[in-house]
């Protein structure tokens, strides 16, 4: 008779806690780690780890496969990059709460995505019954662990629809209700986009009076700030009032600097944000480590341009005098449009578009199509759809935020896979390669952070930043959410021109303590729960 139902032996064991590795054994026993060191039982299943870094499962802490996962419920770019945990419904949008007209705008979210049609949203309205419909074994259960933020704009919608104004303050009580019933469902927190629309357009002071909702819960507030480019520094100053006047940790989503006038500027923001916690302001950020981002094309658009909704804007982008304006705002705001690739369509007459660049297709075009007048007609043709990759960073900055304590690890991407409407257009490579490209390029090429440093900030750090007291360290008791690594050859598979390939060096993965990648293949288990 066997002692333990998994037996790790002869692994490095890198524990999350930023700690040097050791030597050692792990055994599991229902889904949890039962022993750690020199384990001398014996296991149902016993794998040699030897040549090997034994981890805890990375958490992305920075995700928005709340609109793939009920297509993609293995989660295959996920898993297999060693993410044993998603946290979702970032940037201001989630995939629930869908009350009022807020549910138009999450269908959308899915259809955008190409998973519209194979999707049925009608399966859930509260964030309760969303993550009960996740992690359900008769809809198919989840392969790994998932927990989800409330989107701003999911409280905004169904009370004051896409109008740019402050709510009054019963709508402020209706807002805030709204929210409060999604937190005592079990989401993690607030997140806001606030370079979209409509959530561009709360004032601070809105923000403030649900962001006080949120510390209520004890929870914690994510923004996608108003800007990371050359208004970076104001943005960063209202995160900071946010959360010294609702009392309420920050978390600043995949922090950088976007523009060639704004490089460095992170030196500042990072030393701001260390400033801000000896104020007593528990503020921190994630980063995907890439020089690109990536995003909806229409999010290129000045604000005003984007006010009233798809329709809306789609009014605004055919009328001949405000398309002229908005031409003019785009050439304004564009460094390069070498810069600016066209990832996915929605429309098959446009798929030659995807994975090119505006300036490609522009020496293609006809000479009085200007760059401007491209980007105009392609949101027209697919509907304010496309989504584009904005190659805007600098590396040096990339270095110098991941080498930041407040860091941590997040893709802001999706669980994908490349069969299938998931595996559609030219994503961006972070999907399918955000961990392992900090392993590999980041910790064993360039030496920018130690191998721990990079567990820690996959693993430990979020999993307190979350409030997770049974996930995030290799420790007695925990929850087996454990990923197995060759430091020496573990990289990302993809590229910006090929992205939809599997990393290399990852051969398992365990979600509470069940195998959902063996020996380099996803066995297709779901023992993933939705955490609340």
């Amino acid at each position: 008779m066997t002692d333990f139902d998994t037996v790790l032996r002869n692994g490095r064991l890198v524990d999350g806690t930023g700690s040097p590795w050791f030597d050692g054994d792990i055994a599991i026993r229902d889904g949890r780690i039962a022993a750690i060191g020199t384990v001398s039982g014996t296991g149902a299943t016993e794998l040699d780890a030897e040549g090997h870094v034994v981890a805890p499962g990375f958490i992305d802490i920075h995700t928005h496969s709340d609109y793939t996962l009920p297509a993609n419920r293995a989660a295959h770019s996920k898993v297999r990059q060693g993410v044993t945990l998603e946290i979702v419904g970032n940037c201001g949008t989630s995939a629930a709460p869908r009350h009022g007209l807020a549910a138009e705008d999450v269908d959308e979210g899915f259809a955008y995505r190409g998973v519209g049609d194979v999707v049925d949203t009608s399966q859930w309205e509260t964030m309760g019954e969303y993550l009960n419909h996740l992690d359900d074994p008769e809809a198919g259960g989840v392969s790994l662990n998932v927990g989800s933020l409330v989107g701003h704009e999911n409280v905004r919608i169904p009370v004051l629809g896409y109008e740019d104004r402050e709510p009054t303050a019963d709508e402020l009580e209706e807002m805030k209700a709204l929210l409060d019933e999604a937190l005592s469902d079990g989401a993690v927190g607030l997140s806001t986009g606030l370079i979209y629309t409509p959530g561009a357009f709360a004032e601070t002071e809105e923000l403030v009076e649900l962001a006080s909702v949120v510390a209520e819960h004890d929870k914690l507030y994510a923004t996608h700030m108003r800007s990371e480019g050359d208004d970076i520094f104001a943005a960063l100053e209202e995160a900071i009032e946010i959360g010294d006047r609702a009392g309420v940790p920050v978390q600043v989503s995949h922090h950088k600097a976007v523009g060639r006038d704004n490089w460095g500027k992170v030196r500042y923001t990072l030393r701001r944000m260390e400033r801000a916690r000896e104020d007593g302001v528990e503020i921190q950020c994630e980063q995907y480590p890439y020089t690109a981002s990536s995003t909806s094309l229409v999010a290129r658009l000045p604000t005003w341009a984007r006010e009233g909704g798809t329709e809306a804007t789609l009014e605004r982008l055919t009328d001949t005098e405000t398309q002229a304006e908005i031409r003019e705002a785009l050439e304004s705001n564009t460094d390069s449009w070498d810069d600016i690739l066209i990832t996915n369509v929605r429309t098959p007459e446009l798929e030659h578009v995807q994975g090119k660049t505006v300036g490609e297709l522009a020496e293609r075009a006809d000479e009085s199509r200007t760059p401007a007048q491209i980007v105009v007609d392609l949101l027209i043709e697919d509907r304010c759809r496309p989504r584009h990759i904005h190659f805007s960073m600098s590396e040096q900055d990339v270095e110098e935020v991941m080498a930041h304590d407040l860091t941590m690890i997040g893709s802001d991407g999706n669980s994908l896979r490349p069969a299938g409407p998931l595996g559609d257009g030219v994503p961006h490579p972070r999907s399918y390669g955000t961990f392992p490209r900090v392993l590999g390029h980041y910790v064993r090429e360039e030496s920018v952070i130690s191998l721990e440093t990079a567990v820690y900030k996959m693993t430990g750090q979020p999993a307190a930043r979350l409030g997770l007291e049974d996930r995030g360290v290799l420790k007695r008791g925990m929850w087996a959410d454990i990923t197995v690594f060759d430091p020496d050859t573990v990289s990302q598979g993809g590229s910006f021109v090929d992205p939809a390939v599997y990393p290399d060096g990852i051969p398992h993965v365990l979600v509470n303590g069940e195998f959902v990648v063996r020996d380099g293949e996803h066995t297709d288990a779901r023992p993933g729960v939705a955490l609340r």
